[in-house]
């Protein structure tokens, strides 16, 4: 028999997230009363950690409904868990350190255990991302071979969560935190967590990211859908790490952050559209698009490029200067182009990359006239067996027409 009914789990789940929530809101309040300290040292401007830590909140969300409405699926708890741990846990912590040192004339109230819940949160988020992969997306490990990895997890997790707080060289604040020492237990304190991390960062999360691909190859029918919402989101991830100003900047901060929070939002949503399964088989429509407008901005983009150097290259030649009719005329030559470039990309991705459902759809337009047409009841049937057997390649085909009513005769004299 349960501890707890399912209507139980699902208030605590509500509960859960409302107290996340509200701990997030203090931390965007902290994080605003930064803007007129202006930018500090070392410290992440206020406005991309708003948007950033906001985002986190979609997680809180999204895991918090999953959990209410499957209460027994682990899965929605752990979404729930990463998000309340990075957004409201570190991100309430961090910034009630970085006002209590850097802006408040005096050190705030409990102010160093600010440090102790900062390592917390960041020990509880990244433990819990390999087993968002891992998971994913039925909310069971994929086989029991598995569960040695998903131990050791858990074991380096609360290595970190015992000794982060008291180890020196884990600065995840730009000050000193007053648990840091330098004698024996300092040294303990970074190997332990040295060791546990890189197992994390180096080994769980690249493996539980390939167990994703490789489960996503073999899926079919609607984990395979599932797949694809988690592999699209997951580009927003991959842009972020690559065009993150702290790596690579070729990105503006605002740009960086705005990078970085649609990541933080996208990926949870897509998660729980797939893990709830709602309007599940809309990730086609939507790659379908993502990739011909990609495409398609990347050749007008080319073409209008070519288009002004060759215009002002003939304007030059013609008037011995410069002339904007270069850029008027690339303007309408590339609004004259959008459309029928549009129409042929449309048409050689679904031949290219979609071509059984492609096949599908020019076989359904051609029983749509016929249909329109044929007047002939066993033609019909025929036609539309046909079209049925050619798209959806059943084994058999049965198509059963219901008799018409025979209504009774009228009373003439009635």
């Amino acid at each position: 028999m349960p501890i707890m009914s399912d209507s139980r789990l699902t208030r605590l789940a509500w509960i859960v997230t409302g107290l996340g929530m509200a701990l997030l809101f203090l931390a965007l309040g902290l994080i605003v009363l930064r803007a007129p300290a202006g930018l500090l040292p070392d410290i992440t401007p206020w406005y991309s950690d708003f948007l950033v830590t906001a985002a986190v909140g979609v997680a809180i969300i999204v895991g918090g409904f999953v959990a209410a409405r499957l209460p027994r699926n682990p899965y929605g708890w752990l979404l729930l868990l990463f998000g309340i741990s990075n957004g409201a846990v570190q991100g309430f912590a961090e910034n009630y350190a970085v006002r209590s040192t850097l802006i408040a004339s005096q050190p705030l109230p409990l102010a160093s255990l600010s440090f102790v819940f900062a390592a917390v949160g960041f020990a509880t988020w990244i433990s819990a991302v390999p087993l968002l992969f891992v998971l994913f997306p039925s909310g069971k490990l994929p086989s029991r071979r598995w569960w040695p990895f998903a131990v050791l997890i858990l074991l380096s997790y609360l290595v970190l969560l015992a000794f982060l707080w008291l180890s020196p060289s884990a600065l995840l604040l730009p000050f000193p935190s007053p648990f840091h020492e330098a004698g024996e237990m300092g040294r303990l304190a970074d190997n332990l967590t040295s060791t546990a991390l890189s197992f994390i960062l180096f080994i769980a999360i690249p493996v539980s990211g390939l167990s994703v691909i490789v489960r996503a190859i073999r899926a079919k029918g609607q984990e395979r859908q599932q797949f694809k919402w988690l592999g699209l989101s997951s580009i927003l991830i991959v842009l972020a790490i690559l065009w993150n100003s702290e790596i690579v900047p070729l990105l503006p901060d605002v740009l960086d952050a705005l990078l970085e929070a649609a990541a933080f939002a996208g990926v949870p949503l897509a998660v729980g559209i797939a893990i709830l399964r709602y309007r599940l088989w809309d990730i086609d429509v939507i790659i379908r698009k993502t990739v011909l407008y990609t495409v398609l901005t990347v050749l007008l983009g080319v073409v209008y490029a070519i288009l002004v150097v060759a215009f002002q290259a003939v304007f030059t030649r013609a008037t011995g200067q410069d002339s904007p009719a270069a850029l008027v005329l690339s303007t309408l030559a590339i609004a004259a182009l959008f459309t029928p470039l549009r129409r042929w990309l449309q048409s050689f991705i679904d031949r290219r990359f979609y071509r059984r459902k492609y096949d599908a759809e020019q076989v359904l337009n051609r029983f749509a006239l016929a249909a329109r047409d044929e007047t002939d009841l066993d033609k019909l049937t025929a036609e539309l067996l046909r079209v049925i057997q050619e798209t959806m390649e059943p084994e058999h085909v049965t198509l059963w027409l219901r008799p018409a009513e025979r209504q009774p005769p009228s009373d003439p004299y009635r």
